[in-house]
């Protein structure tokens, strides 16, 4: 009997419409151009699957129509306890399909017929039928997984066959909605190579803009970016990652690495791909940039959890610690090159971060190939891969996606610094650290203070050490830079902690903790002559509006509790000589401020000593005439201070 259903019945058809007309009793099979039917008939009902053959009509919907017809059908027949029907369809469909039968149909009709058995095994339904129906349908999906394999190479495409795309999709749907399936090594490829490739195609998508801003195609379509963030895939992105990681629980070592391997270098391709994009894209095609985001977004979530499930596997004492390491760093490599997508608070990410820096901090070899693995400082500047920017100038602050990777390096690095030789830190680090002091976003340049501050609080070594010289050497550096940014680029608050650690952990008498207090001395002095310039009751109020000035004399006074007392009596004069240029105001605000520090020390050693110099301080101040308008150089000939002395100021041998 010949069967013929138009294209337009077919889209329309729904489980919720598909009626069971009456018919005789009887089985057969039609060949319907387009379609190959299995008419079943059993008592007065009527059913009819439908395995498509013709690419021509074949879609990812329309597929998903073939499992879902198929699981409802085979679900009747377990019903009714049909067992004809069943094993005339699993030899015929899975044990011996025909030639003509494609194999992107075989997989959907193969998980149907699991999604069917999941649901009847809770109803103890034919347990023997159900075991040989399973059976028969994972050996299906692994035989055309192992075919499909064999052709595709590598895991960046799909071999430019339409086929094997439509192949790929339907694996990850049809996984996504078989309930459990035992482990298969060709399953488990060919499920993450449908992730890289056809539900986070942006290594796709980036040569089409690519292709497509060089106009030398019209490949990119107009909605087709859109158009894949409504598809029935992307929507089961989700669910596909967590069977992704069911499966790798399961399957061979092997297996395991080269998918891992995959999704690692996936994520190198993603961050330099996206960079070009987003400076290509930003301000001309923000729709476009904006969708192609989200896909990256929801690529970073199946990162995560894949690599929260590789570290329970590999992080433990059944591997070498070579291979715990190499894992490791791969992660946090990983990590850093999707940081720009990373928009959510996720506990798998934190627990993962938490993980792996334990791993590599326990080793240094391990902390040194992390930090050799950020980006140069050329390479970071000079943008010089960006084929498609030569008519652009490239700002490396600018670049947003690149800035989040440095980001990700800047906060992590301080757990493992300790294990960073001086000469690595000296080649690697630095640079790249002062470099970003200036970066405008001022939590990037907050971070790359902390990693000074971590730096210089690293335990106290002998003054031979090369990581001593090296710290002193940075500090000189580190002051200039920040106080040139200040105010501006550099954050208060960061470069008072990078002060703060410098002098408390530098050896006692540093010359470079003598140029930082004379440094921030004088920059004191220039921010108060644009004060009183601009703004003469600056000093109206201590707590007040928060004036660069002010910030400059509280990290003095804060630096009288931490300095040492080696340095000590160098800070207290210069201070004083600052105060005395102080306008009234200015001069009682600081006092009161050294009143409550002192009366709240607790130092037995430099008390004493602060308290006589406080008293000739106030002593000095209710002296001299406060103007304040015209400040000098500190120590200079016209500095009404400049004739105070150590003695004067009762620093005498007490300390």
């Amino acid at each position: 009997m010949q069967l013929r259903f138009s294209k337009q019945f077919y889209s329309s058809l729904e489980l919720k419409s598909y009626d069971i007309p009456k018919s005789p009793r009887g089985t057969g099979h039609a060949n319907c151009g387009d379609f190959i039917v299995q008419e079943i008939r059993i008592s007065n009902d009527r059913l009819r699957v439908m395995l498509v053959y013709s690419y021509r009509l074949a879609t990812v919907s329309t597929m998903k129509m073939v499992a879902i017809i198929q699981a409802w059908t085979l679900s009747y027949m377990l019903k009714v306890d049909s067992v004809r029907f069943i094993f005339f369809f699993v030899q015929k469909a899975l044990e011996s399909p025909k030639a003509n039968y494609v194999p992107y149909a075989l997989v959907m009709a193969a998980a149907g017929v699991m999604r069917a058995s999941s649901r009847s095994v809770s109803s103890g339904q034919g347990l023997d039928t159900l075991s040989r129906l399973r059976i028969s349908a994972e050996n299906r999906m692994e035989s055309i997984a192992h075919g499909l394999i064999s052709k595709v190479e590598g895991f960046s495409s799909s071999g430019g066959d339409l086929s094997n795309c439509l192949l790929l999709q339907c694996f990850s749907l049809a996984l996504a909605r078989s309930g459990p399936v035992s482990s298969h090594g060709p399953l488990f490829l060919c499920l993450a190579s449908g992730l890289l490739t056809e539900i986070f195609p942006l290594r796709k998508l980036y040569m089409k803009v690519f292709e497509y801003l060089r106009g030398s195609s019209n490949h990119l379509k107009l909605n087709e970016v859109k158009d894949h963030l409504e598809s029935v895939l992307f929507k089961e992105a989700g669910v596909i990652a967590g069977v992704l990681c069911n499966q790798y629980v399961l399957v061979d070592e092997a297996n395991k690495g080269i998918v891992e391997n995959s999704i690692w270098n996936y994520c190198q391709d993603i961050y330099v791909g996206h960079r070009q994009v987003a400076l290509l894209l930003r301000g001309r095609e923000d729709g476009l940039l904006g969708d192609l985001e989200k896909i990256a977004e929801s690529a970073f979530l199946m990162v995560v959890v894949f690599a929260l499930a590789v570290t329970k596997h590999r992080l433990n004492s059944k591997f070498s610690r070579e291979a715990q390491m190499d894992t490791s760093v791969r992660i946090l490599v990983s990590f850093s090159c999707l940081e720009y997508f990373r928009r959510v608070r996720l506990p798998e990410y934190m627990d993962t971060i938490r993980g792996v820096v334990v791993s590599v901090q326990e080793n240094e070899s391990a902390c040194v190939s992390f930090v050799e693995s950020m980006p140069s400082y050329v390479d970071l500047t000079n943008g010089k891969d960006f084929s498609l920017l030569q008519k652009m100038e490239y700002i490396w602050s600018k670049d947003e996606v690149q800035t989040a990777r440095i980001l990700f390096y800047l906060r992590v690095m301080p757990t493992c610094i300790e294990r960073v030789t001086a000469p690595v830190f000296r080649r690697v680090v630095a640079p790249i650290m002062f470099l970003y002091m200036g970066h405008p976003n001022e939590k990037v340049a907050r971070a790359s203070h902390s990693l000074f501050a971590g730096f210089i609080s690293l335990g106290k070594e002998s003054d031979q050490d090369v990581r001593v010289s090296l710290k002193e050497q940075l500090v000189f550096h580190y002051i200039k830079r920040s106080l040139e940014g200040y105010p501006g680029t550099t954050p208060f608050k960061g470069m008072a902690s990078g002060v703060a650690a410098l002098v408390r952990h530098l050896p006692a008498g540093s010359p470079a903790t003598f140029y930082c207090i004379h440094s921030l001395v004088e920059k004191a002095n220039e921010l108060c002559n644009e004060a009183f310039t601009h703004k003469a009751d600056v000093w109206k109020n201590w707590q007040g509006e928060s004036e660069p000035c002010k910030e400059i004399f509280e990290l003095l006074l804060r630096l009288i509790s931490l300095i040492s007392v080696v340095v000590l009596p160098n800070l207290m004069k210069l201070l004083a000589q600052q105060t005395v240029k102080l306008p009234k105001d200015g001069q009682n605000l600081v006092l009161n401020e050294l009143y409550s520090l002192v009366a709240e020390s607790d130092d037995v050693t430099r008390k004493p000593t602060l308290v006589s110099w406080l008293q000739s301080l106030s002593y000095l101040c209710s002296q001299a005439n406060g103007g304040g308008a015209n400040f000098t150089g500190v120590g200079s000939a016209k500095d009404p201070a400049s004739a105070l002395t150590t003695d004067s100021l009762n620093l005498n041998a007490r300390l």
